[in-house]
């Protein structure tokens, strides 16, 4: 998922990587393993499904709140002004978010 949305944005931008892309990835880094060789690419589609079920288990909004800045990167205030939230609710519900998507993974056996 990861690499399909920095991918996205590459090919968007065409350009040097901008500090919010780097703080983005960087953020997500924490919590979704990085592909290290043939076998993790194999695992690509594994990793996607546990994602999509960790969404599934979110709100319509966390879920909304997520894509938005993992998959569009939207920036926090931008979040925040689309939903009605403050920037500092929206930045503790990403947080969250993504320690609870590093617990689920690490219980099914990725490594982070």
């Amino acid at each position: 998922m990861r690499h399909v949305a920095i991918d996205r944005c590459r090919k968007s931008a065409a350009q040097k990587r901008s500090a919010a892309f780097c703080e983005l990835t960087g953020e997500m880094a924490e919590c979704i393993p990085a592909d290290s060789d043939v076998e993790d690419a194999l695992n690509a589609e594994a990793l996607k499904d546990a994602v999509n079920r960790f969404l599934r288990r979110r709100s319509g909004i966390q879920q909304k709140v997520f894509v938005r800045r993992y998959w569009f990167f939207d920036s926090v205030s931008d979040i925040g002004r689309r939903f009605g939230y403050s920037e500092n609710r929206v930045k503790v519900m990403l947080f969250r978010m993504r320690e609870d998507l590093r617990e689920q993974l690490r219980k099914e056996g990725y490594t982070i």
